[in-house]
């Protein structure tokens, strides 16, 4: 950096008269406090200049064509602050030094002549001489195109390593910050990534002995900026369960940064490798994608930007800025086409549009053969919307990239169908259903191989629809379709539909379930397609990969004037109350004694209650939690003192004839802390609520 100093010094030489200005020295390279000097655009920092720290230098990675405006603003007259912008090579590209502006200096609409690390110095007007002292605050604006900048790795390229240990199929997948992807079923990027194999693809051929993927990009020029990366879950084979895997990224052959984690049959878990044009790299973990939670967004909502029907605006999303909210009014009938489409860098849009409650009302991830975004909604009451433009994993995703969103009104009825489309396989979810009765309420799954997938629709009485009670339930439900059922005369383009006649609308919680329950010979992947539309206002529009007995839910609630919000949605296992992050909740367990009945409910705010007992080596024990009102279908779970799952129970009696749940008889292996969690089905996603007793019982 001493280098460019020096450079920066003789470039600016010719303007010292005019501003007093001695020579630099690297000392005034000193930072404030160990403060961050690599500036992103939106940033805003503060400084202080004074006769041992006369300049202050920040770095900022940026691409030709960028364009950049820098403000810089003090209290202190006698400061008469100036800011310098350098190339990366030291040369001076503009300065503000007017030092008849006492407190203010600024550089308007820069545009970047070429890719690199630029310089941005605040300096005193007086240059090294004076005594003037005090703070200034430096804000940096803009517009940064991205996935622009490459990086030269000459000791070795990108290498990212999936390892697990288990006769199962995980899939790692990798995106470039230029758009490309690498995964099973697309082996190599424009860029350069390639995938080594698609290790245990085979079921009947699956390892168990350290089962590996790898995709890597060879030395050389590659992609600067975020490396989004995936593990699925594909096929859970014969084995099932949850399942531990590590992840080994290097970059440069360095040594490589390491991160572990859990996913169950279904799942998707993300994580990001930063590489940086001077090509230091980071790994960030992310976590399991849980779909939805516009809890994380809250600020944005706050502070979200008007825009009027018919208009367009431009955005950008990254890692630091995942989400930009809009508002516009509507009144009652009106029907909004909303569109948001990527236009540069690796973007998976995701868009989801608020009611004037903020609560959701529905959400799109990829329409048509693309991942970009598409809502078409016919709003049900005036008011204020919200629009919240976002990427696939939201906050955890890795992502980046300008897009566009347009808002449009459409009459309705008129609207087009959406096609969705998984962003791994790219394969196309959309079915004819266009024989379907019409229905108050309607939910269709779609998918595009032989085998059985069931879709269950649980009602706010707490009946359910399936294929296994196929007739109509009191408040209305039938079930149409039900695809490949039991593998009988089954077909590559198989239809399940669920709807509750058009006159028949009742208020309260729908639980929607999709279980893969036989590959009826078919080995080929699934990806299904779920949609429910309430008063033809679409709800759920999802399309996701699913493996063998893996289990999708996601709820809705419909008010009593029709109205219809969106909740929770993702793959859940009732194997494992993993899902729940009880583990932090250990300390706050309610107390329960041998022989003692506790009463308890459960909410769509409190999906589970947890209770601790003090057990000796050697006692048996039963535990009972019984319904005692609402819809509630309770699930129980007995975990050791050392936190650790021992043993759970669904129902009672497996099929639904008896839905409360019971541990039986379980001989207690350590002495200590033991904690109860009582629950739900669906556990975190759960839509079922009530009151019910728990009793502990030493045998």
């Amino acid at each position: 950096m001493t280098s460019m100093v020096r450079s920066f010094g003789l470039a600016v030489l010719l303007c010292a008269t005019l501003i007093g200005l001695a020579c630099f020295t690297a000392r005034t390279y000193a930072q404030d406090g160990g403060q961050d000097r690599q500036l992103s655009v939106g940033d805003i920092v503060t400084g202080t200049l004074d006769a041992e720290n006369f300049v202050q230098v920040y770095s900022l990675a940026a691409s030709q064509g960028d364009t950049i405006s820098i403000e810089v603003e003090t209290t202190t007259d006698t400061l008469a602050p100036v800011v310098i912008l350098t190339d990366p090579r030291g040369n001076l590209v503009v300065q503000d030094i007017d030092i008849t502006s006492a407190t203010t200096a600024a550089l308007t609409d820069v545009e970047m002549p070429v890719n690199g690390t630029y310089y941005i110095s605040v300096m005193r007007g007086t240059g090294a001489e004076g005594d003037a002292s005090g703070e200034f605050t430096l804000r940096l604006s803009g517009t940064q195109q991205v996935g622009g900048q490459s990086v030269t790795l000459e000791d070795g390229g990108l290498t990212f390593e999936l390892v697990w240990n288990a006769a199962v199929n995980l899939n790692l997948e990798v995106r470039d910050p230029v758009g490309g992807t690498v995964h099973a079923f697309n082996l190599g990027a424009p860029s350069g990534g390639t995938l080594d194999a698609d290790t245990n693809v085979n079921c009947n051929a699956a390892t168990a002995n350290s089962p590996t993927e790898t995709i890597a990009w060879p030395s050389g020029n590659v992609p600067a900026g975020s490396y989004e990366i995936i593990v699925h879950y594909f096929d859970a084979c014969t084995v099932g369960g949850p399942q531990q895997f590590t992840l080994n990224v290097s970059a440069n052959a360095e040594d490589a940064q390491t991160l572990s984690g859990t996913v169950n049959p279904g799942q998707e878990y993300l994580a990001r490798l930063i590489l940086e044009p001077d090509g230091t790299w980071t790994l960030n973990n992310g976590g399991i994608n849980a779909g939805l939670n516009v809890n994380l967004f809250s600020n944005q909502i706050a502070d979200a930007a008007p825009i009027a029907l018919g208009n367009t605006v431009n955005g950008t999303i990254t890692n630091n800025t995942p989400a930009q909210a809009y508002t516009f009014d509507a009144t009652s009938g009106t029907t909004v086409s909303i569109s948001m489409q990527a236009q540069n860098g690796s973007l998976d849009t995701y868009l989801v549009l608020l009611g004037p409650d903020n609560t959701p009302l529905v959400s799109n991830d990829d329409v048509e053969d693309s991942t970009n975004s598409a809502i078409d909604r016919n709003l049900a009451v005036d008011g204020t919307y919200t629009i919240i433009a976002t990427r696939y994993g939201l906050t955890i995703g890795g992502t980046e990239g300008e897009y566009t969103l347009a808002l449009n009104t459409a009459t309705a009825g008129t609207t087009t169908p959406t096609t969705t489309t998984d962003t791994t396989t790219g394969t196309p979810a959309a079915t004819n259903t266009a024989a379907l009765p019409n229905g108050s309420i309607e939910v269709t799954l779609t998918w595009l191989t032989n085998a059985d997938v069931q879709l269950l629709v649980r009602d706010p009485n707490g009946e359910s629809v399936f294929d296994d009670q196929p007739q109509q339930v009191r408040s209305g439900g039938v079930l149409e379709q039900d695809g490949n059922r039991n593998c009988t005369d089954t077909t590559t383009t198989p239809v399940s539909y669920i709807y509750w006649p058009q006159s028949r609308l009742l208020s309260g919680v729908y639980e929607v379930e999709v279980w893969f329950q036989d590959t009826c010979g078919d080995n080929n992947p699934v990806n299904f397609s779920l949609t429910a539309t309430v008063l033809d206002q679409t709800i759920v529009n999802t399309t996701q990969p699913i493996s063998l007995d893996a289990h999708f839910m996601v709820t809705f609630n419909v008010a009593s004037d029709g109205t219809a919000t969106l909740g929770d949605s993702g793959f859940f296992d009732m194997t494992n109350a993993n899902s729940l992050n009880y583990q932090s909740l250990l300390d706050t367990a309610s107390s329960i004694a041998y022989g003692g009945t506790v009463s308890g409910s459960i909410t769509g705010q409190q999906h589970f209650q947890i209770y601790s007992f003090e057990g000796q080596e050697g006692d048996i024990v039963s535990i009972r939690m019984n319904q005692t009102g609402g819809t509630l279908d309770p699930a129980v779970y007995l975990i050791s003192p050392e936190g650790i799952q021992i043993d759970y129970n669904d129902d009672v009696a497996p099929g639904g004839e008896n839905r409360n749940s019971a541990i039986t008889e379980k001989t207690l292996a350590f002495t200590g802390t033991y904690y109860i969690i009582a629950t739900h089905y669906g556990l975190n996603l759960g839509g079922t609520q009530g009151t019910y007793t728990l009793a502990l019982v030493q045998e």
